[in-house]
């Protein structure tokens, strides 16, 4: 981010963090929405923190927030609720083009209880995180790092790469763990190997050879803060299970 932001002031740019995954992410001791000049949470269903659908944009600046206010429902000066609030009915004009981007009150309250449970999931997360650091070290895989010390990963998901000595290919080793009852995703291929990119810009394989490279051979392995402890001993005991075999 510090790189970022000096490349960002240097050419008088805006940034914009996608913080779908780090809620609970800090940098160099700053919490996310402090670091860019827009940054986007999601609250999808697979995310740390849900309502189901929908997500939050943090910024420090009162005119965009006001403007994103205005966008995400039918471009209206005033949202519904302000048309029927206490102090009376109150005149909206639509202002510009706007979307249906607002998030429902359902939505919401199921959100504030997720809030409760944010610190209490992270840390189950991080046993999680350290007990397959541990069972995976001899293992010929690459391992996602730490964090640095004044830094806090969110832990969304903790993704290993298959590398040249390991016995088997990304995939090969994916159903070996299917057939254990692991669920293994990939996250992520590279973009440009879908087919709309190569239909749109003409792409192909060898393109971009590093992210071909990390797209073919990276799986994340389950990490929730509701597995139990034999869950968690199931998934290390399948991954070294399907790697000896």
């Amino acid at each position: 981010m510090d790189a970022l932001r000096t490349i960002a002031a240097k050419y008088n740019l805006l940034v914009i963090d996608d913080a779908a995954h780090a809620i609970e992410t800090r940098y160099r001791g700053k919490k996310m929405g402090h670091l860019a000049d827009a940054t986007c949470f999601s609250f999808y269903i697979t995310k740390n923190m849900t309502t189901v659908e929908g997500g939050m944009v943090a910024t420090g600046r009162d005119d965009w927030a006001e403007r994103i206010k205005v966008l995400a429902l039918h471009g209206m000066s005033k949202d519904a609720w302000a048309r029927y609030s206490d102090k009376g009915y109150r005149h909206y004009e639509v202002v510009e083009a706007g979307f249906k981007y607002n998030m429902t009150d359902i939505q919401a309250s199921l959100g504030l209880h997720q809030l409760r449970r944010i610190e209490m999931n992270l840390t189950r997360r991080e046993e999680i995180w350290r007990a397959y650091t541990a069972a995976f070290a001899n293992l010929p895989l690459l391992l996602p790092p730490e964090p640095a010390a004044d830094t806090r990963h969110s832990r969304h998901l903790y993704a290993v790469r298959t590398t040249k000595d390991t016995s088997l290919d990304r995939d090969s080793l994916m159903q070996m763990l299917y057939k254990r009852n692991i669920g293994a995703g990939v996250h992520y291929t590279a973009l440009h190997l879908h087919p709309f990119y190569r239909k749109i810009f003409g792409c192909k394989e060898g393109d971009y050879p590093n992210a071909e490279a990390v797209g073919s051979s990276t799986l994340s392995l389950p990490l929730s803060a509701k597995l139990t402890d034999q869950d968690v001993e199931d998934v290390m005991e399948a991954v070294r299970e399907s790697l000896n075999k």
